[in-house]
């Protein structure tokens, strides 16, 4: 019996993989982006940086491999996208996503680098861009194996259910997270390490 191997297949199959590997090495790097920002009295730039840095590798492998697997099961055809409501979803939301982590490296990191004065202002803006991002990684990959719901979803249920999550997750960041990233900023907070023991 002849062994015949897809070359289409294998290949998407080898996208896919490498995606999965993407999104779960860029989960490791903004949760050590979290701990460089929260477990220490001060913020570990050095360490943020190199988390920032792998995430934007992570990102980078993301849209390849995403791109090749669309190309691979669609062709260049943009009609066919079109009428992929889930797709066209999990492109809205890793768009999104982009920006937002563009916005966070170039606007929001940078005030983690001198101690302000009105530490809730400063944190504002580093707070929400963090919930948008931490609710669109988990979101895209909702998406990503959100199959059985995309005929009765399309493209306008999961933006709605996506709004929705932004809303809830921008609402929490603001009332728990910035507070706790104001004292980062104003030189008066304690290392998580000493909140947890006290």
């Amino acid at each position: 019996m002849e062994l015949t191997i897809d070359p289409i297949a294998t290949s998407r199959m080898f996208m896919i993989y490498l995606h999965l590997l993407a999104l779960a090495g860029a989960a490791s790097a903004v949760a050590i982006g979290d701990y460089a920002i929260f477990a220490r009295e001060r913020i570990d730039e050095a360490l943020l940086q190199r988390a920032a840095a792998f995430a934007t590798i992570a990102m980078g492998v993301l849209w390849g491999t995403g791109v090749a697997i669309v190309v691979l099961d669609l062709g260049m055809d943009l009609d066919a996208l079109m009428a992929k409501p889930k797709l066209l979803a999990k492109l809205t939301v890793v768009g999104v996503l982009t920006v937002n982590s563009l916005a966070l490296h170039f606007v929001a990191f940078p005030t983690f680098r001198v101690t302000h004065a009105d530490g809730l202002r400063a944190a504002t803006m580093p707070a929400v861009f963090g919930a948008v991002s931490a609710a669109s990684w988990v979101y895209a990959a909702f998406i990503g194996v959100a199959k059985p719901l995309a005929s009765a979803f399309g493209y306008s249920g999961f933006m709605a259910l996506y709004i929705v999550i932004l809303v809830c997750a921008v609402t929490i960041a603001v009332v728990l997270v910035r507070p706790r990233l104001a004292a980062r900023l104003t030189g008066t907070a304690q290392p998580l390490r000493a909140v947890l023991v006290a």
